[in-house]
């Protein structure tokens, strides 16, 4: 099945270029804000023109500029979710998903109405109306209304970036549950690093309206954490609870050979997470930690030193993963360490306090 992107065009004083093979599920467009990942999608959907492109979903071409072939918006069987819900204000909540259904009643069902239902949690708001919801719930109907379209192409414009973190961390368990069923590609837009792991199954990082990268989950923690344009952010890793004493509050989080205490209630066993450590949260020593108050002290190689404006980065190797140590130059140049030596990368257990689970439905 053929899903590419191609586009190459000027909106205002921007320059998009990139060229990308779509990958059945989420795909994850991720990068600053004005990287150009909103005006891509809308390439896609037709709602921009560009100079120059070839679309080609579900092996229908919907742009060839070489062949002259532009197929108008309606009619590219694409479902699009923004950032705002956008449901019809005077239709309840049924109806707007009927809407959805009867703009390709004739098309073989991929998404069933009552399926829909029950994947978002619908039933009980479907005799509401948009102004009596929450804007999760929203984004829930506006989701629904989209895959009922039974689109070729599901398009997620940022839809938690209104949403308060309550909300968001609701949101994107049905995201992930629709992750599992999907049989078609889904571009999801983010600026979130952290959701954007939990929901690729294949990450396009752009920037400046061209692709950089396009990896799965895996690929796409270790080249942000090593790759130049993150080199100062925080670093992710990919670990597995293996004890959770909820009494203490402490929870033991396998990485490779070692593990990590964290200070986290509300982690289980055998849970798959992704942690994120803070560059700013990390002490480094020579020798091996003695009688300190920190739970955590991780064996690193020092693989790269990147000087910036007084600060030194370390890129620390561990066990295959990276993670980044931000220090002083002063405190740089006092532990006398350099590219190729060993070192230890000490955490405190709480300091460690963003741990997502992976595993959310």
């Amino acid at each position: 099945m053929q899903n590419i992107v191609l586009i190459k065009t000027k909106i205002s004083n921007f320059t998009v270029n990139v060229n990308i093979n779509l990958k059945e599920g989420i795909n994850c467009f991720f990068g600053p804000s004005g990287a150009g990942k909103t005006s891509i999608i809308n390439c896609i959907a037709g709602i921009n023109r560009a100079k120059e492109s070839k679309i080609i979903i579900n092996n229908k071409i919907l742009e060839d500029t070489n062949n002259n072939i532009f197929v108008p918006i309606h009619k590219r069987n694409i479902g699009y979710v923004f950032q705002d819900s956008r449901l019809f204000p005077h239709l309840s909540i049924k109806n707007n998903l009927l809407y959805g259904l009867k703009l390709n009643y004739k098309k073989k069902k991929n998404f069933h109405y009552d399926e829909v239902i029950n994947l978002l949690s619908l039933n009980h708001l479907l005799h509401r109306f948009p102004y009596n919801l929450s804007g999760g719930e929203k984004q829930r109907v506006a989701i629904g209304r989209a895959l009922l379209c039974q689109p070729d192409l599901l398009l997620m414009d940022e839809p938690l970036a209104s949403l308060d973190q309550d909300k968001k961390d609701e949101l994107i368990k049905y995201i992930v549950k629709i992750n599992e069923i999907l049989s078609i590609p889904a571009i999801y837009v983010s600026h979130a690093i952290s959701e954007t792991f939990i929901l690729a199954n294949c990450v396009h990082f752009i920037k400046n309206g061209t692709l950089i990268y396009s990896g799965n989950q895996d690929k796409s923690i270790n080249f942000y954490n090593k790759n130049e344009n993150f080199i100062f952010r925080d670093s992710y890793i990919k670990g597995k609870v293996i004890k959770a004493n909820l009494s203490e509050g402490l929870t033991k989080i396998k990485l490779g050979k070692d593990s990590l205490t964290v200070f986290s209630n509300t982690l289980y066993l055998n849970q798959n997470v992704i942690v994120k450590i803070k560059a700013t949260d990390i002490i480094i020593s020579t020798v091996i930690p003695d009688k300190l108050s920190s739970l955590n002290y991780l064996k690193t190689n020092i693989e790269e030193v990147v000087f910036q404006e007084g600060l030194a980065c370390l890129i620390l190797n561990y066990e295959k993963n990276t993670i980044k140590a931000l220090l002083t130059k002063k405190s740089y140049s006092k532990l006398n360490i350099k590219k190729g030596m060993q070192c230890y990368a000490i955490i405190k257990a709480l300091n460690i306090n963003d741990v997502t689970n992976i595993n959310l439905v």
